[in-house]
């Protein structure tokens, strides 16, 4: 398994409210994009990425059967949730603190993805498919009420339907998605979506997919901020290998 990432606060923000970890050993990648007003949404973002790690590592041992696993994940998304909210309850300054969030953990070869928002997990094989369903209000027009996507208005992709600490009750998704040798996990947020589409995402990723992964996180975020940066740009970046993760000691029951 080789792993890249970046982040980087894009050319308009000063801050950058997104948080990325990464720890390969034991096939775990979190990626989050906070908001609120001041730093709330750096604190949200960082809060997102350690307990739900924290969480993990605690709950998920070689043993756990999968299903277990996704539990964990989504028990570590509700912690977030209740543990946000109560700081916000607490603390008139974080008013309106929340995040979105979305992890993957490598499972000998079979990636378990789960996901709150809109950050994003995307399958880049030949082409690129993208793996989460955004909780927006954009995406929810397409999805259940017919709408072309051309026809959606700009605002509404990015009104999102849930957010972790903000929406009264989270739901997160959890996908199961099968790896074979050379694909690319690929988790970001909306600073990379917004600024670079699929096919553009695709083109640069797919010709170097057995490159330095590196040189390829660095020309996705290169192409964000050629485009606009508007937002705070994080991409990981996994490229499956072999089973080596710490996880996969012993075979993982379904």
């Amino acid at each position: 398994m080789q792993v890249a990432f970046k982040s980087d606060a894009g050319k308009r923000r000063k801050n950058n409210e997104d948080a990325v970890l990464v720890d390969a050993k034991r096939a775990i990648f979190i990626v989050a994009d906070g908001m609120g007003g001041s730093r709330a949404g750096e604190m949200a973002s960082r809060m997102a990425v350690e307990i739900t790690y924290d969480h993990l590592i605690s709950a998920v041992t070689p043993e756990t059967p999968l299903p277990d696993v996704e539990a964990a994940m989504k028990t570590a998304v509700h912690r977030v949730h209740d543990t946000i909210k109560f700081s916000t309850q607490n603390n008139p300054a974080l008013s309106g603190m929340g995040t979105t969030l979305v992890m993957a953990m490598v499972i000998n070869n079979l990636a378990v993805i789960c996901h709150a928002g809109d950050s994003r997990a995307y399958l880049i094989r030949k082409g690129i498919r993208q793996i989460t369903r955004d909780h927006s209000r954009g995406a929810q027009m397409v999805a259940e009420e017919g709408v072309a996507a051309e026809d959606v208005p700009k605002k509404a992709w990015h009104a999102l339907i849930q957010a972790i600490g903000k929406s009264e009750t989270i739901q997160p998704e959890v996908n199961r998605l099968n790896l074979k040798p050379v694909d690319i996990l690929l988790l970001c947020t909306d600073g990379l979506t917004d600024m670079v589409s699929d096919e553009d995402i695709a083109g640069i990723v797919v010709p170097r997919r057995e490159d330095l992964l590196e040189k390829t996180v660095d020309g996705l975020v290169s192409r964000a901020l050629e485009n606009g940066g508007i937002d705070n740009v994080s991409v990981v970046l996994v490229r499956h290998e072999d089973a080596g993760s710490f996880f996969l000691r012993t075979p993982i029951p379904l």
